[in-house]
């Protein structure tokens, strides 16, 4: 008896550990695309005319499994020198130490804690950082529509919601016209804010233009993998590298060594991300790409180190912030 129950533990033990590398999953992540998403607010003036604003810079990246809604995460950060109200004047202000002091807090950021079923769609629950005040806020968001495949065969989601927050909460008071007179303030407290966010996953079809142009760096190197392997991309690399006439930097091999790994070429894309970390050492992209090599590979461990080093000399590189949340190695 007391054999079967020490066989029964080791059984769970291990079966908790695989089930816990299972359910590491880096094709749940989805990084937003800035260009197909916006980040918007609005704020009344006067008490009753309504300034919007956006912002232009932002990154970050979703994880959404279209099985599990609970399962929701979301890290992304706000470059606030982006801001843009149509009003170059009124921007110059909203940047300056009265509001934002977007010199000495440049950036924003959001993390999400949990997420809420709601009747509409659920409540992502989560850390709102500005200038370094730090408190939980709720947003509104809609029903996900799930994994759709856009025109050009990419797998995207679309997530839509809003909330509001108190400005003066997070430090950014704008005296000047914060002023109440017969009850009316000249800019509200309250600032509402909507956000319409696109987390794409690039798929082999389209990105096989990014290495089409066989004229640029990324397109010769590709090609030379593609006829006579990796060693032969790498020299085609260092010839071009050592041609002044050519300015080439990471993206000549990093773009290849994406291509191998969307066609499923595991082994052959790290090997060139491998050497694309040893020609740019400082280089923080090269880093998080070798790690998600890794990590579709499934050597988690060693994935962890690598995005632990992206994001060290990135701080803002949310995309890896999201999955190193994730990323759970067993001892």
């Amino acid at each position: 008896m007391k054999s079967i129950v020490i066989f029964l533990s080791i059984f769970l033990l291990v079966s908790g550990t695989h089930a816990q590398h299972e359910a590491f999953q880096i094709s749940e992540f989805y990084p937003i695309e800035a260009s197909h998403s916006y980040l918007e607010f609005s704020v009344k003036y006067m008490g009753y005319a309504k300034v919007k604003g956006k912002f232009e810079d932002f990154n970050g990246t979703i994880r959404f499994d279209e099985n599990d809604v609970s399962k929701t995460s979301v890290s992304f950060m706000v470059n606030t020198n982006s801001i843009d109200t149509d009003h170059d004047w009124r921007d110059r202000d909203l940047k300056s130490d009265g509001w934002f002091d977007a010199e000495n807090y440049p950036t924003a950021s959001f993390t999400s804690k949990k997420v809420v079923k709601t009747d509409s769609g659920f409540d992502i629950i989560g850390d709102f950082t500005l200038k370094a005040i730090t408190k939980e806020i709720t947003i509104n968001m809609n029903a996900p529509i799930g994994v759709l495949e856009d025109i050009r065969g990419d797998a995207q989601i679309i997530f839509t919601g809003n909330t509001s927050i108190s400005r003066s909460e997070f430090g950014v008071e704008g005296k000047r016209w914060s002023a109440v007179k017969d009850g009316i303030a000249g800019v509200s407290d309250e600032v509402s804010i909507e956000i319409s966010m696109l987390g794409k996953q690039i798929k082999e079809d389209n990105f096989r233009n990014w290495v089409r142009n066989e004229s640029r760096p990324p397109g010769k190197v590709y090609k030379a993998i593609a006829e006579n392997g990796v060693e032969a991309g790498i020299a085609v690399f260092e010839e071009m590298k050592a041609d002044t006439s050519f300015k080439v930097n990471a993206s000549a091999l990093n773009l290849p060594g994406y291509m191998l790994l969307k066609e499923g070429k595991t082994k052959e894309a790290l090997e060139v991300f491998k050497k694309n970390m040893e020609f740019f050492p400082e280089d923080p992209n090269v880093y998080d790409s070798f790690a998600e090599g890794l990590a579709t590979y499934g050597k988690l461990e060693k994935a962890r180190k690598y995005y632990e080093k992206a994001l060290e000399l990135n701080p803002d590189n949310y995309n890896a912030k999201e999955i190193l949340r994730h990323l759970v190695v067993e001892n």
